[in-house]
């Protein structure tokens, strides 16, 4: 028998202890988070924790898939020679256990929030791959009748729950059989998956440059991930969305506007808290349609049209929610708006800016805006609480704002200057 069939391929090596790395870690974060999400004080953590062990949960279930083909398409080192039956039926065993629970355990974790349910109310959170991408439900389980939700998720988790603990046990056994070869019986079932592990009367291992150059940018993936899964738990959460807030915006004038938006000097902002952490956001891609007439302000329009996609914070999260069905359903409702319904002189070049503001063809009165004029120069101003109940905002998920803030802030600051196309017409 060559050497190469004595023991495990570099590929299968690292694809060994990058799945028991991931494995073990994320266990550990599964257990803490558990009980964290039900404390104030920790819950924007473990917010942000179900992402990753979420994520990491995918990455699992790809790496278990991705090694059981490899070994499905390489033999593996022979058990050592006077091994008892038993014993050799038992690590067979253990191996095929471990890839049932490899697989299993992130599918269940699949399923479970796919159901987008949690205890007896929905929760809609969607599923973001390390923050670069949304993850489909599976089987369409987050459209089905709430009973049926309900149901697959008490199902799901209790099963998620149960393979966790079969994982355990069999890591236990697994590393418990793995040191009893090493240093009792002595022999070199360690050292296959161990790469620089010698037993007496073992041969080397292969020295080719390929086999070591696999190996060694393995190991430092390995490492490498792992350093960074552990700064993503740890790393101080951002008190707000102050990254989102700065760069440009696509801020477009009416034709019909007698006044034009200064894009570099306006923005339309909205801020709350999630968890007990406050963020900041803004809209990205708005048209104002600005008329003021002084001279006749019953002709004066003030409008701003808001596309509800563009609402960003800066953390992916809330961004893939925001347009959701549950918070702005940005597909039905692509636009809100605010609406003049009348300007009040409130001294001189003073106005009050009285309005509404429309959220999912929901008219919601709001504190008036402040327009003061200086010169060639217009300025509107003014901060509007939106209560989410008022608007039906995310009221599936969290109607008692155990998560999110009741009441949003937006905040408007407008500068806008005479329309030079709207004269020359």
């Amino acid at each position: 028998m060559s050497t190469e069939t004595q023991r495990y391929t570099a590929v299968a090596i690292v694809l060994h202890w990058a799945m028991a790395v991931a494995l073990l870690g994320n266990l550990l974060v599964g257990v803490w988070m558990h009980d964290a999400i039900e404390v104030a004080g920790t819950q924007a953590r473990a917010i942000a924790a179900f992402q990753l062990h979420k994520s990491l949960g995918l990455t699992i279930l790809l790496l278990s898939l991705l090694r059981l083909g490899w070994r499905c398409a390489h033999t593996p080192p022979p058990l050592p020679a006077g091994m008892p039956a038993w014993e050799a039926f038992a690590a067979r065993a253990t191996h095929w256990a471990f890839y049932g629970l490899m697989i299993g355990l992130p599918l269940s974790g699949w399923l479970y929030v796919s159901t987008q349910w949690r205890h007896a109310a929905p929760l809609n959170v969607p599923t973001l791959w390390f923050g670069l991408f949304e993850v489909p439900h599976l089987f369409g389980l987050n459209q089905t009748s709430p009973s049926l939700r309900q149901s697959w998720a008490e199902w799901t988790v209790e099963t998620h729950e149960l393979l966790a603990w079969g994982v355990v046990v069999l890591l236990v056994l697994h590393v418990a059989a793995a040191l009893k070869h090493h240093f009792l019986n002595r022999d070199a079932v360690l050292a296959h998956m161990v790469p620089w592990i010698r037993v007496p009367d073992e041969p080397a291992p292969p020295r080719s440059v390929g086999r070591r150059l696999v190996l060694a940018a393995g190991f430092a993936a390995i490492l490498i991930g792992t350093v960074a899964f552990a700064w993503a738990l740890l790393r101080p959460l951002p008190l707000s969305g102050a990254a989102a807030v700065r760069g440009e915006s696509r801020i477009t004038n009416a034709p019909e506007a007698n006044w034009a938006v200064v894009p570099a000097a306006s923005e339309i902002t909205f801020s709350g808290e999630h968890a007990g952490v406050a963020f900041r956001g803004r809209f990205t891609r708005w048209q104002a349609d600005l008329r003021f007439h002084p001279d006749d302000l019953a002709r004066s329009r003030i409008e701003g049209r808001f596309e509800t996609a563009s609402a960003t914070d800066g953390v992916p999260l809330h961004d893939e929610s925001l347009p959701q069905p549950e918070w702005f359903d940005s597909a039905r409702h692509p636009l809100a708006i605010f609406r003049s319904t009348g300007l009040v002189p409130r001294g001189e070049n003073t106005y009050a800016v009285e309005g509404v503001l429309v959220i999912k063809n929901r008219e919601i009165p709001v504190a008036p805006l402040t327009l003061e004029r200086s010169g060639d120069s217009m300025t509107i101003r003014g901060r509007v609480e939106v209560d989410r109940r008022t608007a039906d905002l995310g009221m599936e998920s969290d109607p008692d704002a155990q998560y999110v803030s009741r009441e949003i802030v937006v905040e408007v600051r407008v500068e806008a200057r005479p329309n030079l196309s709207f004269r020359t017409q």
